[in-house]
């Protein structure tokens, strides 16, 4: 009963002891990650808090002189001050570099320091053949300006720069070319390899598929169209993955689809062209002449008003991003008004004309 008592006290310990050091390994992890862009080691960040909240020795003490008692108390101090360091880190990578005063200073009187800015994110591309990453991850790389020593040969620029991208955004692989200024000239990352899950957008499935005939070289990644014995088709769905062997792949599609090629074999799978250039979600521009996003389910939403059903509106939808994805980017919005009422007057000619007097009404 005595020996629980005190685990429980020196666990307790432990947690408060955590909790002053974190304050101080926090902005210390930000500091050194802010002027090194280098992220603080936990170790040396689990020595260094112990010590603050003065546990002697830290984790040696304990195999000089071994104690239960103590154990909860380190251990549960470490977790936290560890949690802290990585806290930090991340605070630090998030706080805008061009305003960094220290390293302009530096940069004028030394020259030790050179800027290497990223592509906007509609030019940083996906790997082919690879998994690919949120646009979140992009659009927080877009145009972010990393810190380099000036005097690095350009091939080791370009292994920081990829060791950068791997450890701090957690990217799975990276290319990138440089010209003879030191400025990129094309950049294209892949998500690291993951469970299938992560990476099925919300209202997609992913389900396994048998072939007849399966070209050669077919790998996750891959856009393709699906032939089925039944005689149905499938547009442009993505790979997720590969059986050679049992001559089986696993795509992704709507959920509401999975019913379409349930039981189902395929007969023949076609590749289509891979097209490396961002969504045509984010590539819009207005009659203003800014780039806004372009929302695909607002566009459901509208020819729904218009007096659409919802399986026809998600169809023609999926046409009309087909169909831009195929097109010179940005992508006016009278061009996709156009596309839409082409697809709608195929189904529906009184929709079609409803349509288009609500998107000159809104002029």
């Amino acid at each position: 009963m005595v020996l629980i008592s005190d685990l429980l006290l020196s666990a307790v310990q432990g947690l408060m002891d955590g909790a002053i050091a974190s304050f101080f390994i926090i902005f210390l992890a930000m500091i050194y990650r802010y002027f090194t862009n280098e992220n603080f080691p936990s170790f040396i960040g689990i020595i260094l808090g112990l010590g603050i909240v003065g546990i002697s020795g830290g984790l040696l003490a304990i195999l000089e002189q071994p104690s239960i008692e103590a154990i909860p108390e380190i251990i549960i101090a470490s977790l936290i001050i560890a949690w802290a360091v990585n806290t930090g880190n991340k605070m630090a990578g998030k706080i805008p570099k061009n305003v960094n005063p220290i390293q302009k200073i530096l940069k004028a009187k030394h020259k030790g320091y050179s800027k290497v800015k990223l592509p906007n994110a509609r030019l940083i591309y996906d790997i082919s053949g690879k998994s690919r990453v949120p646009e979140e991850i992009k659009n927080d790389l877009s145009e972010r300006e990393l810190v380099f020593p000036s005097d690095l040969p350009v091939e080791e620029i370009e292994s920081r720069l990829k060791r950068r991208l791997i450890t701090d955004w957690g990217v799975g692989e990276v290319e990138v070319e440089f010209d003879q200024n030191g400025e990129i000239t094309y950049l294209a990352i892949s998500a690291r390899e993951q469970g299938l899950s992560e990476g099925i957008p919300k209202g997609y499935a992913a389900v396994p598929l048998k072939c007849g005939i399966m070209p050669s070289g077919l790998a996750p990644g891959d856009i393709v169209r699906i032939y089925l014995k039944n005689g149905g088709v499938i547009e442009e769905v993505e790979i997720k993955g590969v059986n050679n062997a049992e001559k089986i792949i696993t795509v992704v599609i709507k959920q509401d689809k999975i019913e379409k090629i349930s039981a189902q074999e395929a007969s023949l799978i076609v590749v289509l062209p891979y097209y490396p250039m961002p969504k045509v979600d984010s590539i819009v521009v207005k009659r203003s002449g800014a780039i806004n996003e372009f929302d695909l389910q607002k566009l459901v939403t509208s020819m729904k008003d218009a007096g659409l059903d919802e399986e026809s509106a998600e169809h023609i939808a999926d046409n009309v991003k087909s169909k831009l994805s195929k097109s010179t980017v940005p992508i006016s919005t009278k061009k996709i008004q156009d596309i839409v009422v082409e697809e709608l007057e195929k189904k529906n000619s009184s929709i079609a004309k409803k349509f288009k007097k609500r998107y000159k009404r809104r002029k």
